[in-house]
């Protein structure tokens, strides 16, 4: 059958059906070339139930997500009034970022919204019989199980409980099997309580308002949207806040949209929404003439006040390490009598003493200075960072003490107020986060990055890797993480940035790095930005496995090394392992070592089930740096090796 037809932006249909109109609709529908394979479910949050007004609430969700400007949205709602249809089921919606699919990659999802919030009730009433007919009549139609037709919007993204944590997996897939089935519903089972592992109701409260608020910062009144590709892949792959709104190009008769973020460029071709692609792999390394790199690349920095300009080593420099769009064109200050010119880029700041215009230097590496002459040189670059955002540097104010030592980039707005929970809050939005604090507490300065739960992995327990799925889930998809039944990795957030492409290269060796000071430390010096080395893992003395770089890239870890007179970069034909160690290491001994061990242990053998690893493929960095023996202490390396032999 042909659909209805739509109304104003984005495209809504806007019309009501019975569970008996649906059934026809569905059964008779045309999807075209290409059929949905997943439906991903969702909660509204808001509106509730007691708030939902019909047709009142669907324009007014519409006139909503047309000030974010969105081009489609979810397919499907379900209110206790009947099941409304949005975005036509034969278009790719906006719902799920990563999980709304394309027509390039050869699929794509029905977004289905049930009307109220379920942290902590299941949907329940004509709610949930409209939602059992819309999931139970797609699942027959596009002859797909449940439990590979439905999938729930938190398995594609860890900041989110949607659709709620009492609605689980086993629950609405074996209700759905019973309405396929035409048999009696299963019996009904405790609503599980919210998992401390993963990120609370009051915690996602708040986050959701200072992610608005940050994303709303430059993005021209866009703010964040949780179901947009773009932003979820920038929060996923940690790229800091947009520097402007989504903006479209025209190349080679193809229209793409893309939007600038602190740490990358991000753009797609209309309408495959959920292809998301990067500047930086885009131009692999090279400055074109011209074409679609070019033209982003030209297009990011005029969105950011400059225009790029091939031949300038700031310009190089910022777009070899990643440093994003520039703020303003770069100027000239006086310190101590010597010109500086400087520019300020969304993550650094770039200078160089005049003259030199080749040796650019990164305000960030002056964090740390005590000599008096570094120190006034950083004050004063640090005063041009904040007023090329139109701000005052206040060295006594406590973001801006904390924003200096964390190296989280440029000001991107001045400090502001809002409530939340009917508490206040304090907030200033910087390129790579945003800090905050309970008002009147100003020396309690906190990051909106911590409000994010460490994505853990268990795929025994059916945990995505890169997912806030609950342990008692299974996924309706194959885990894209490749570790064993009892593995469990951490990522933290923020990643390490000290990487970079393997160049084809194989991985060969294991190294493995004894390194002093607690996880915390280490993962945060890791992770800094600027910092020079990291590791692909960090072991924690209590077992804790943290994931720093994924394994396909070469982590700034091991250096060179020669043979025969050769040299080579063991970076790139390496995995890096670092082990953590007393702060007194080697002085003071490692101690109780067993857990490291144990878990250590078991991830060499994951490693050799992947990569043609043999017992003499594990290395110490300090015996290739011909240093001392005591690294070793605590590592039975014979034991280790085994790991790597029994694979």
């Amino acid at each position: 059958m042909s659909d209805f037809p739509t109304e104003g932006s984005p495209p809504f249909i806007n019309r009501r059906l019975s569970t008996q109109e649906w059934r026809q609709y569905v059964a008779n529908y045309n999807f075209g070339r290409i059929a949905p394979t997943r439906l991903v479910l969702h909660h509204t949050y808001r509106p509730t139930e007691a708030q939902w007004a019909g047709l009142t609430t669907m324009r007014g969700i519409q006139r909503f997500y047309a000030g974010k400007g969105w081009r489609s949205g979810p397919h499907i709602f379900v209110g206790p009034d009947g099941i409304w249809l949005a975005t036509p089921m034969s278009q790719v919606g906006i719902h799920a970022g990563t999980g709304n699919g394309s027509v390039a990659q050869g699929w794509y999802s029905i977004g289905l919204e049930m009307v109220g919030y379920f942290d902590t009730v299941r949907p329940a009433g004509r709610v949930w019989e409209f939602s059992l007919a819309v999931m139970g009549e797609l699942s027959r139609r596009l002859s797909i199980a449940p439990d590979k037709l439905i999938s729930f919007h938190r398995d594609y993204t860890n900041e989110k409980s949607c659709p709620g944590w009492a609605v689980t997996k086993d629950w609405v897939w074996s209700s759905v099997n019973a309405y396929v089935g035409n048999s009696a519903p299963p019996p009904p089972t405790p609503v599980p309580q919210p998992d401390p592992g993963v990120i609370q109701p009051a915690d996602e409260l708040l986050l959701e308002h200072l992610r608005e608020a940050s994303f709303r910062q430059r993005s021209g009144g866009q703010g964040y949207n949780p179901a947009w590709a773009f932003h979820q892949y920038a929060v996923q792959e940690n790229l800091g806040v947009p520097l402007a709104p989504s903006r479209t190009v025209t190349d080679g008769g193809k229209q793409y949209d893309f939007q600038p973020f602190a740490r990358e460029t991000l753009y797609c071709e209309v309408p495959n929404w959920g292809d998301v692609r990067t500047l930086t792999k885009l131009l692999a390394g090279s400055i074109p003439p011209s074409g679609l790199g070019r033209r982003l690349l030209d297009e990011t920095y005029k969105l950011g006040g400059s225009t790029f300009r091939p031949d300038w080593a700031f310009h190089q420099f910022a777009l070899l390490n990643r440093l994003g769009p520039p703020i303003g064109n770069s100027a000239n200050l006086t310190v101590d009598g010597r010109q500086y010119a400087y520019q300020v880029f969304a993550t650094d700041t770039l200078y160089n003493l005049v003259p030199n215009w080749s040796d650019v230097r990164r305000l960030s590496q002056l964090s740390t200075a005590s000599a008096a002459n570094d120190v006034r040189l950083r004050e004063a670059l640090l005063a041009a960072t904040y007023r090329a955002s139109g701000q005052t540097y206040r060295p006594d104010w406590a973001f801006h003490q904390r924003a200096r030592t964390l190296n989280i980039g440029a000001p991107l707005g001045a400090s502001y107020q809002i409530a939340v929970g009917g508490a206040r809050y304090a907030l200033q939005v910087y390129a790579l986060d945003t800090l905050y604090n309970l008002v009147p507490n100003w020396s309690d300065v906190r990051r909106m990055s911590d409000l994010v739960k460490p994505q853990a992995t268990r795929t025994a327990a059916g945990v995505v890797l890169g997912s806030a799925r609950r342990a008692d889930e299974s996924a309706s998809s194959p885990s894209p993480a490749p570790f064993s039944q009892q593995l469990i990795i951490v990522r933290p957030n923020p990643p390490a940035m000290a990487h970079t492409s393997r160049n084809g290269r194989a991985i060969e060796q294991v190294i493995l790095h004894a390194v002093p000071g607690n996880s915390e430390l280490t993962l945060h010096q890791m992770s800094s930005v600027g910092s020079r080395f990291t590791t692909h893992y960090l072991v924690g003395l209590d077992g804790t496995i943290y994931q720093l770089v994924d394994e396909a890239r070469a982590a700034w870890h091991a250096g060179m090394a020669s043979a025969d007179g050769l040299w080579f970069n063991l970076n790139l034909t390496s995995i890096g392992i670092a082990l953590e160690r007393p702060s007194t290491w080697p002085e003071a001994s490692a101690g109780d070592t067993s857990q490291q061990l144990d878990a250590l242990s078991q991830l060499l053998r994951e490693l050799a089930t992947r990569y043609p690893l043999t017992s003499a493929s594990l290395m110490l960095w300090s015996s290739l740096a011909g240093s001392d023996s005591d690294a070793a202490d605590g590592l039975p390396l014979e034991v280790l090796r085994a790991a790597l032999k029994g694979a």
